[in-house]
């Protein structure tokens, strides 16, 4: 975890540097990344558990087009991610989201909202659960699924390490087939395109890496003239937005070089948030996330 650590604190050092006027976002982050690599160290410590996925049977699922970690009965460490879920919910209202997440944290207090349920929808990647969820309490969706997510993910990226198995041929083959805009882990969209060519794709939540074969829109794989790159800032070429004009959808490409650590991919979503920005201004958003259906 030292290196981790050093790489966070080196990365957000220069940033600071860089652009002063991300200093409170980037305070956050420090403390909320903190967390999540401590969380990392208790969970890898601790052991996954016995969850069974057979390299073929992963594979199988790649192939009908279900991420692995998918549908899987996979237990969670509820108690430790229920607390996290509340310490996320402070830091954040510390941070700048103030009422709205102390909301969230009082009622996890008051077990009106349920840290088990709000963790097990937004595992399976379930937003309209999440969002049911919140409208009963009158909290925000939004918060209550970052929060939750913060917790989750050094769960998620173990399991995903474990269930996509590098080291495995037979599921190396599957996930380099797998030429879908969604992760072939858990399902989720990725935070940023990591190359220059625009195929490397990072999740935004389980931090796997997977590629397309083709140029093309990743939420609605259109490829005409209505789908473009575009760098916002010329003298900033490494910086850009694939923005379709079919589904409206955006993705930022970010030439990192070497792919950021788990969980350090949010400094660098962070540190493009310009980026955002400017295509939420041209009126381009990023979409709801899958329905994941197999395949007959």
């Amino acid at each position: 975890m030292h290196a981790i650590r050093a790489g966070l604190d080196r990365r957000l050092d220069d940033l600071a540097l860089a652009r002063p006027d991300l200093d409170r976002a980037l305070a956050l982050q420090r403390i909320l990344l903190s967390r999540q690599i401590d969380l990392l160290d208790v969970i890898r410590t601790g052991g996954l558990p016995g969850v069974a996925l057979p390299p073929r049977y992963v594979a199988a699922k790649l192939k009908g087009g279900v991420p692995a970690l998918h549908g899987e009965p996979i237990p969670l460490p509820s108690a430790l991610l229920a607390m996290s879920v509340r310490e996320f919910c402070e830091q954040l209202a510390q941070g700048g989201a103030g009422e709205a997440a102390a909301a969230i944290g009082r009622a996890l207090d008051a077990r009106t909202l349920d840290a088990g349920a709000l963790l097990s929808a937004c595992f399976g990647r379930d937003q309209r659960r999440v969002r049911f969820m919140a409208a009963q309490h009158s909290l925000s969706p939004d918060l209550a699924w970052l929060a939750a997510e913060l917790a989750l993910a050094p769960f998620a990226y173990l399991l995903q390490q474990r269930a996509l198995a590098a080291g495995d041929p037979v599921v190396a083959e599957a996930v380099r087939a797998w030429d879908r805009g969604c992760c072939p882990a858990c399902g989720s969209w990725p935070a940023i395109i990591e190359d220059a060519a625009g195929h490397g794709l990072r999740c935004s939540f389980c931090a796997a890496q997977w590629r397309l074969s083709s140029y093309r829109c990743l939420y609605c794989g259109n490829d005409n003239e209505r789908f473009i790159t575009a760098a916002p800032n010329p003298e900033q070429p490494g910086r850009r937005l694939q923005l379709c004009g079919e589904c409206g959808g955006y993705v930022k490409v970010l030439e990192t070089g070497t792919p950021a650590e788990f969980p350090l991919v949010a400094i660098e979503d962070l540190a493009s948030m310009d980026l955002d920005m400017v295509a939420m201004e041209r009126k381009y958003l990023r979409p709801p996330l899958p329905e994941i259906r197999r395949r007959s």
